[in-house]
């Protein structure tokens, strides 16, 4: 073992630099359907870097160094930053380097020759494997730091977003256009709007926005409400749900709701969940519910004419005008006896119509709240028609 064989092997390796690295290549190339695939600038750039980094293992090795320097390590970590930039595969990558250091191995022992004995081709090994281990981490953490930063700037961007849309901000037909190619999403034309009390996104108590199109869900904190837009269709809570068995309970729920109306949506699910009694609330309140918060408020914006579609359903078709008329009874009389002596039938037929009212309705007219809504709605009813 001595300096000048290895020296020897070094400047035999330089002279040769660019063959070694074409050699490199094709190897890469073979090896990884990935670089077989890239483009000429990409190519060149990655024959210099191979190049570059082989001559840097031989001359640790030709040195009797172990360890990459600080300043390999800087650069190798700002080659992984490039790569996730370019949006090449972390594997593919790493494992180009792999390649590289066996060809490296096969070129040192055919420039080398019988000059290198024993412990030069154990030092040889030795810095192959040091090297890639090293080298390795410092691409894998410059990879990593783009795509946490990039991961978090699109989730802040969607967040961002999801905040417009509640609010009618920058939500023109161009502007959103542009905004969801810049994203990579599609928005759908209609969300399933879900509000719920004051819990910090930050606490884990809402959804990343994830998919796109059917399957696009937004989630961000507005106003002091945790709110989730999921887009129509997709997996969203039933209307009478509390919400799904990773999040808390969504206070109110709007299902189908277009983007031009998300921010009237918005207030109207937001007040519902602020004055709704909080046993209703617990249980999940729908589109009924939050609007009858608001006729209960008085607050204008809201057709009565909306509210009772909402609360009584096909309650208001001919072909269960008897179970609207049941009822109307059982609110009026208070008691199923009383409601079916009122209108001459059995108390076990009231009995009937009122389970089938809350299997239509899903409302329990003997529950207080949903008898409040029930009894609203009729009110409404009588004195809109």
């Amino acid at each position: 073992m001595g300096f000048d064989e290895r020296t020897g092997v070094r400047r035999r390796l330089t002279e040769r630099s660019e063959e070694v690295a074409a050699r490199l290549i094709d190897a890469v190339r073979a090896e990884i359907p990935t670089y077989a695939a890239i483009g000429p600038s990409q190519l060149e750039e990655t024959r210099s870097i191979a190049g570059w980094a082989v001559q840097r293992v031989v001359d640790l090795w030709a040195g009797g160094a172990t360890s990459l320097t600080e300043a390999d390590l800087r650069r190798f970590r700002g080659i992984g930053a490039a790569r996730a930039t370019d949006g090449r595969p972390l594997p593919a990558v790493l494992r180009a380097y792999r390649v590289a250091a066996v060809v490296t191995s096969d070129v040192v022992l055919e420039l080398g020759g019988d000059s290198l004995d024993r412990d030069d081709l154990l030092a040889l090994n030795r810095a192959l494997l040091t090297g890639v281990d090293e080298l390795s981490e410092a691409v894998f953490s410059g990879y990593a730091s783009v795509t946490d930063a990039v991961a978090r700037d699109r989730d802040e961007a969607l967040r961002r977003l999801a905040d417009d849309l509640l609010t009618g901000r920058h939500t023109s037909a161009a502007a959103l256009a542009d905004r969801s190619r810049e994203l990579g999403i599609t928005l759908p034309a209609r969300f399933d709007l879900a509000v719920g009390a004051g819990v910090a996104l930050a606490d884990g108590h809402a959804e990343a926005p994830v998919g796109t199109g059917d399957a696009l869900v937004l989630a961000t904190t507005h106003a002091g409400r945790v709110v989730r837009l999921a887009a129509t269709g997709s997996t969203t809570p039933d209307h009478r749900s509390s919400g799904t068995d990773r999040t808390p309970p969504y206070g109110c729920l709007i299902p189908a709701v277009g983007i031009a109306d998300l921010p009237r949506a918005f207030r109207l699910a937001s007040a519902a969940v602020a004055h709704a009694p909080a046993d209703a609330a617990g249980r999940g309140l729908g589109e009924a519910d939050a609007l009858a918060v608001a006729m209960l408020r008085g607050a204008p914006e809201y057709a009565p004419q909306r509210f009772v579609r909402a609360a009584l359903g096909d309650l208001l078709g001919p072909a269960e005008r008897h179970l609207l008329e049941g009822l109307t009874a059982f609110l009026r009389h208070g008691s199923a006896t009383e409601a079916a002596a009122a209108l001459d039938l059995h108390p076990q037929t009231m009995r009937h119509r009122l389970r089938r009212v809350a299997q239509v309705t899903g409302r329990d007219p003997r529950d207080a709240w949903d008898r409040l809504v029930l009894h609203t709605a009729i009110a409404a009813s009588t004195a809109t028609s």
